[in-house]
């Protein structure tokens, strides 16, 4: 199973490049991130690391309240609608996705989608079922 951490995280100046001073102290490689922002003044960071768990562990050392939440990462055609097909055989299915993020491979022609959803075993079942290539935990974390 692969992992991502997430991170509630007070928006303010700063406090991006706290958390990135931690992980970088633990050299700790961020692979692709998101940050979304509510109108309250917090957010939540999610990051794709090469070592969730150090990362997650070193966070939290730092005072941080972070967690791994597991994900699914696909692999999708670079092409208009490859993203659509996807999420459209997970809408069919009644897939809730909660949180989201792609990124371009593009020496493979490809794009990578890491999914986080409410029934992510029910995710990689659809994945599994529907041939749609998976990467492992290895192959994400050395994106």
């Amino acid at each position: 199973m692969a992992y991502q951490v997430s991170i509630f995280l007070e928006n303010e100046p700063g406090h991006l490049e706290k958390v990135t001073t931690v992980l970088k102290k633990k050299m700790i490689n961020i692979r692709a991130m998101t940050l979304s922002s509510s109108s309250y003044g917090w957010g939540i960071l999610n990051l794709l690391l090469n070592d969730p768990q150090k990362g997650c562990d070193a966070l939290c050392e730092a005072g941080y309240s972070a967690v791994l939440r597991k994900i699914v990462v696909v692999k999708m055609p670079d092409r208009p609608g490859g993203l659509h097909d996807l999420v459209e055989y997970f809408s069919r299915a009644g897939i809730n996705i909660k949180n989201a993020y792609a990124t371009l491979v593009p020496h493979e022609g490809a794009a990578i989608l890491v999914v986080d959803a409410e029934n992510i075993e029910q995710v990689e079942k659809l994945v599994e079922e529907a041939g749609i290539t998976k990467l492992t935990p290895n192959e994400i974390y050395r994106l």
